[in-house]
């Protein structure tokens, strides 16, 4: 028999059979019910052709084509997408997708009908025109949000569900998202190394066994096929990972008691390609219980409200105790003093204490100092902690009604200098508190963890805090509750410092179970933390029983005679000395009243007189370039009608001892920062520093000091001393300063903004006394200043203006005006209150009525002679010996010039205190013609006293001659 040997050719499939379905969402999330409708998609998997889907047509699991209609004249060219959509339009899910035009998207207008996919497990058969089956697509119970997708050779991608940032999936814009790839579809990938499909952290409590933890590593692998090995090295001796096999393990293990902390290691997961990840597991070994606990913390954004929206929404979300407001009253969390539960009434102390707190994105520490209010937290107290002062002032017992089955609250900020040690803690720029998985631990004073990590990642039921919630405890008051408490979940309402409210407002935290049957005695919030000039007066509630003087300075006179008013003054006028915080400390039962009283100078020699708070992109008064708010054009005297009016800048006044003079400014520092409404507390966000530079020696008294974070050509205004000079005529002189610039005058400061928001500035001298201040926008005017504002005294400047003062008719002090702007010029303001037109500050009390220059010459038995004089004959004329180190009286005494050949450096002695003359050095080579180029000054110390510096001249280029001068105030 013969055989005949025939050679086959590969068997070519029909295009359509090619078309596969490769994606089914049976349970969309979405809000909107325009775009959540069920949905497949279907792929050209072939490489070459294009496949005409006309008159296609498919079905569930019924499996009869045509049962859904058919497909309208639509072509998918190779590796193209088409999505087949149960709503009448895709406008709106394709934004929500942002899925290009250029994509299919077949809708119910284009078909006959859409029968809906079930979420409990469905199938979607495809059909071509011939009502043949070309693939189909079956599928169990729909995890929502989540699509089913499979791989363009029909293999379902790992664990079958999509994954975000896997396989081209990714989440919707909708609020609440889906996962999926719509119209995105991938082909069989080169083997890439396994995914760990769950956070590698977990927690458990100390003394229990973790073999009956639900707890389980799970991974995936994109490698359809292959299989995963889970290994771990270097865990604590009491943990063992078991890998169960099917890509998942576990943990057994009794957890020490002594082993409180965070542990980490790693953990390697590899497949049978030998692809590998390895990863840091974080294992927190939990207190398994604690007197204090976490209760609630806000995780609201600071440009969001509670529960969404915006602040008009009458509907809206509010904490119970806030209000609505935008950020939920800032960063804050809620503490639950629980106690002992072998001793259930007595006080938990955390004097300190540290907490904590730990986000995605920052980690701060609040250390505990070791004041005596911090000792005696009865149990039943919630214990609130703020970033934001306004929020509520430290306070203790502002309620309390422990004694009838109730609560206490008390309030500490965060950035209280007595109960917070400051330098022990870490103040990072924005707070740690948010809903980026935030996390508290507490340590008692001898650093061991009392309580936590707890929050958000390690709750079991709190879910995803998101920007417009709040994480808190759904339970009772309690002794056993620990962070790993079910009832820890996130919500849409908030009870700053209150007892929780949740399911929609139908359950009320119960404190009954740590009630002591003593209520905390309860002090109102003192009236008063800053000391006037010269005189101290404040008052508080009395709570009823003895008042002890814990602290408290001496200068003080404390009254508790008088239930229920405790009085608080002076027993003596404030002086100088006094300027400063003072600590103020009474105490009654374990009640305490604790607060830092602001003592301001009485004379200061510098004062500040206005800055700019006009937002950049917004013009004085408002309104626009044309005509401001009320109609008119409110602007600057210097820069005009601008946006921003002019930027960032801050204004003061050398007042001195209030008449002519001059004052030495060198070393001195501005501090601009905030401080939160009257708490007196300031903290520091630049300094400007005015350094040993000649010019700060003397500076006239009724000189005008701006300080411009841009130079002329940036829109501000260079650096330029004695800009104005009027001191002889009106009392006022007008010096610059750009911080943008090198200026040897000043250390520019790393932040400088002045704004609308609470911006108030500290003046030091160079011993680092407070000289002004903190004055500014919540100091005065407590009213605040607008972004089309400035901040300004309206008053004439003195050592007698004080920075609490707020201007009233006939009174100076401070104010926000929107009318106008005199940067480098005496303030105009309404001087009697009855809007009649502004009055410009008055500087008289400063004219100079004798320069320096008479003045010498009166000193020297000279009184009435000429600068051009010679007196005393030596060839020197008196101006001349004023200058340079003279005696005009003397002919002995005459000013000396050397010159060192070998260097060829000039060296004389010049006169720096005298801001009527500025001595230039200049060269030239014929006596006519003179430059100030090519020359090196250096100055030193001088032999005649601070007054002078020995200025010392060294030409540095090649001519062979030349002459040298100093000229005053050249052109």
């Amino acid at each position: 028999m013969n055989r005949s040997l025939f050679t086959l050719t590969a068997l070519v499939l029909p295009l359509s059979a090619q078309l596969r379905i490769t994606e089914v969402m049976s349970a969309s999330a979405h809000d909107d019910s325009s775009a959540n409708g069920d949905w497949f998609e279907i792929t050209n998997t072939n490489e070459t052709g294009d496949i005409n889907i006309t008159n296609f047509s498919f079905d569930d699991d019924s499996n009869t084509p045509g049962a859904s209609g058919t497909f309208p004249s639509r072509t998918l060219a190779p590796g193209e997408s088409a999505i087949v959509l149960n709503e009448t339009t895709s406008a709106i899910f394709r934004n929500l997708w942002n899925i290009p035009a250029s994509t299919i998207i077949i809708t119910t207008s284009d078909i006959s009908n859409f029968p809906g996919l079930s979420s409990g497990g469905d199938a979607v058969f495809l059909f071509n025109a011939g009502g043949s089956p070309i693939d189909s697509f079956t599928f169990g119970e729909a995890t929502e949000g989540v699509s089913f997708a499979r791989l363009n050779d029909g293999s379902d991608v790992p664990g079958n569900l999509s994954i975000e940032g896997v396989f081209g999936a990714y989440a919707s814009d909708d609020d609440s998202q889906d996962i999926a790839s719509p119209g995105i579809s991938e082909s069989t990938p080169d083997p890439v190394a396994p995914l760990f499909n769950s956070d590698l952290i977990t927690s458990g409590l100390v003394g229990s066994s973790l073999a009956s933890s639900a707890f389980r590593i799970l991974t995936l692998d994109p490698n359809p096929g292959d299989t995963v090995t889970i290994t771990a090295t270097d865990l604590p001796s009491w943990l063992t990972l078991n890998d169960l096999g099917d890509g998942t393990a576990s943990f057994s293990g009794t957890i020490p008691a002594d082993t409180i902390g965070t542990f980490t290691f790693p953990v390697t997961a590899t497949d049978n390609e030998n692809l590998s990840i390895t990863e840091t597991f974080t294992f927190h070994a939990l207190p398994i219980g604690s007197p204090i606990i976490l209760n609630e913390y806000n995780g609201v954004a600071s440009e969001s409200f509670l529960g969404g929206g915006d602040e008009e929404d009458v509907d809206g979300e509010v904490d119970t105790r806030l209000g609505r407001v935008q950020g939920n009253g800032g960063a804050w969390v809620e503490f639950l003093i629980t106690g002992d539960s072998a001793n259930p009434s007595d006080p938990v102390d955390l004097r300190g204490w540290s907490l904590t707190i730990s986000s995605d994105d920052e980690t701060r520490t609040i250390q505990f100092s070791d004041h005596i209010a911090l000792s005696t937290f009865a149990p039943g107290t919630l214990l609130t902690l703020t970033e934001e002062q306004d929020t509520s002032p430290t306070a203790f017992s502002l309620f309390s009604n422990r004694g009838s089955g109730g609560y206490t609250w008390s309030n500490i900020w965060m950035h209280d200098p007595i109960l917070i040690d400051q330098d022990a803690s870490s103040h990072p720029e924005d707070p740690a508190i948010s809903s980026s998985n935030t996390l508290f631990t507490l340590r008692n004073s001898a650093d061991e963890i009392v309580y936590g990590p707890s929050g958000e990642s390690i709750a079991p039921e709190a879910g995803n805090v998101n920007a417009e919630e709040a994480f808190r405890l759904e339970a009772n008051a309690d002794f056993g509750i620990t962070p790993l408490d079910i009832n820890y979940d996130d919500g849409q309402s908030s009870t700053f410092g209150q007892p929780n409210i949740w399911s929609n407002n139908t359950m009320t935290q119960n404190f009954t179970n740590l009630a002591s049957g003593t209520d905390t005695p309860s002090f109102g919030v003192i009236s008063n933390v800053i000391a006037s000039v010269g005189s101290y007066s404040a008052t508080a509630t009395h709570p009823g029983t003895a008042v002890t003087i814990v602290t408290a300075p001496d200068f003080l006179n404390i009254d508790t005679s008088t239930p229920p008013t405790i009085t608080i003054t002076n027993n003596r006028p404030l002086t100088a000395a006094d300027v400063g915080g003072h600590e103020v400390t009474l105490q009654s039962g374990d009640g305490f009243l604790v607060y830092q009283l602001q003592v301001l100078n009485p004379a200061p020699a510098l004062i500040v007189n206005e800055y700019n708070a006009v937002a950049p992109d917004r013009y004085l008064r408002g309104g626009t370039l044309a005509a401001d708010a009320t109609g008119t054009t409110a602007s600057d005297s210097h820069f005009g009608r601008i946006l921003g009016n002019g930027g960032n800048w801050l204004e003061l006044i050398v007042v001195g001892d209030g008449g002519p003079g001059f004052t030495d400014l060198t070393d001195w520092t501005i501090e601009v920062g905030t401080v939160v409404e009257v708490s007196g507390l300031f903290t520091p966000l630049s300094t400007i520093t005015l350094d040993s530079a000649s010019d700060w020696t003397n500076v006239a008294n009724g000189t005008i000091l701006t300080f411009i974070d841009e130079n002329t050509a940036g829109g501000g205004l260079d650096t330029e001393f004695n800009r104005v000079n009027l001191l002889t005529t009106e009392g006022y002189a007008w010096t610059n300063i750009d911080l943008s610039s090198d200026s040897i005058s000043t250390t520019s400061p790393t932040l400088f903004d002045t704004n609308s928001s609470n911006t108030v500035i500290l003046i030091r001298d160079a011993a680092d006394n407070i000289i002004f201040g903190p004055v500014g926008e919540g100091i005065a005017p407590t009213s605040g200043v607008g972004g089309s504002e400035i901040f300004e005294l309206e008053g004439n400047p003195s050592p007698s203006i004080s920075s609490i003062a707020e201007a009233a008719a006939g009174i100076a002090g401070y104010d926000d005006s929107s009318s106008s702007s005199t940067f480098g010029a005496p303030n105009l303001f309404d001087e009697v209150g009855d809007d009649v037109a502004d009055v410009p500050q008055d500087f008289s009390p400063f004219i100079q009525t004798a320069t320096l220059f008479e003045t010498f010459l009166a000193d020297n038995g000279l009184a009435g002679a000429s600068a051009t004089d010679d007196s005393d004959s030596d060839g020197f004329d008196n101006i001349n010996e004023y200058l340079f180190g003279g005696d005009p009286s003397q002919a002995s005494s005459f000013p000396v010039t050397v010159l060192d050949p070998t260097t060829g450096t000039v060296s004389i002695n010049v006169r720096i205190d005298d801001p009527n003359f500025t001595l230039t050095p200049e060269r030239g080579s014929d006596l006519v013609t003179w430059v100030t180029d090519e020359l090196d000054v250096v100055d030193s110390a001088s032999t005649l006293g601070t007054s002078f510096v020995l200025r010392n001249v060294t030409y540095t280029g090649s001519e062979p001659r030349q002459f040298f001068r100093l000229n005053t105030n050249p052109e």
